[in-house]
């Protein structure tokens, strides 16, 4: 999704400071930025600590001289445990990116974009807040509350023209979703291609969207085509559920 994400606004002409933990697969988005006709800022950043978000925001204000827009996309999957076998230092660790790295990031992001008088700020989030799945627990609370902080964030900072949505994403087309069908498939006697004609067939599209896809969401939620659109999440799923 990140990669995806920062490639659509490069092709939109939007100059990106990409940020990452792991500076081999940021490069390589960079890469693939700067063929798209854009020079990136690349910021290794761990979102779980404040000063590092300070220091990403500081470098793309020097950098390109303002903050315009914020993509908050970095996400803990959770510890796949049942609430009433769950551990509260499991369940903080998962808060502390889903949640509080968002919350870093945007108390970082919101005097420079209050400075210029406006701003896009969209947090990605998950349809587990919708859907409840099991064993999911802290990873639902921690969306959850993210959705929440984004509401309010809306409410709070409207005054200065910054705009606040999410998006809540299900089942996406690509690595991750290729890992667990290879792993539920086994377990169901079934093949790769067999498991995903089933799923598939729960959706009302009939297919799961691309990372592209999903990244034109967000990409709309940060266009003047939004401008009137704010506190909002966009489902993005294929019709996996309605709100």
């Amino acid at each position: 999704m990140g990669r995806s994400i920062a490639l659509g606004f490069a092709r939109h002409g939007v100059d990106v400071a990409l940020a990452a933990r792991q500076s081999a697969r940021v490069e390589a988005v960079a890469e693939e930025v700067r063929q798209a006709g854009r020079d990136p800022l690349v910021v290794p950043t761990d979102i779980t600590d404040p000063a590092a978000c300070r220091e990403l925001v500081g470098a793309a204000v020097d950098r390109f001289g303002s903050v315009d827009i914020l993509v908050q996309n970095a996400h803990h999957e959770g510890d796949w445990t049942a609430v009433a076998e769950a551990r509260a230092e499991s369940w903080q660790a998962i808060f502390d990116v889903n949640l509080y790295g968002s919350l870093h990031l945007v108390q970082a992001a919101v005097p420079a974009m209050r400075e210029r008088r406006g701003g896009a700020i969209v947090l990605v989030n998950s349809g587990a807040v919708l859907s409840n799945p099991p064993n999911l627990g802290a990873y639902t609370a921690s969306k959850a509350a993210l959705a929440a902080m984004a509401r309010t964030l809306a409410v709070e900072v409207g005054q200065w023209g910054i705009r606040v949505n999410g998006v809540f994403l299900g089942g996406i087309m690509g690595d991750n979703i290729r890992l667990a069908a290879e792993h539920q498939s086994a377990a169901e006697g079934i093949t790769v291609d067999e498991w995903f004609e089933r799923r598939n067939a729960t959706l009302p599209l009939r297919r799961m969207p691309t990372p592209d896809e999903c990244a034109g969401a967000v990409l709309f939620l940060c266009s003047d085509l939004a401008s009137a659109v704010t506190g909002q999440h966009l489902s993005v799923n294929g019709g996996q559920w309605t709100t």
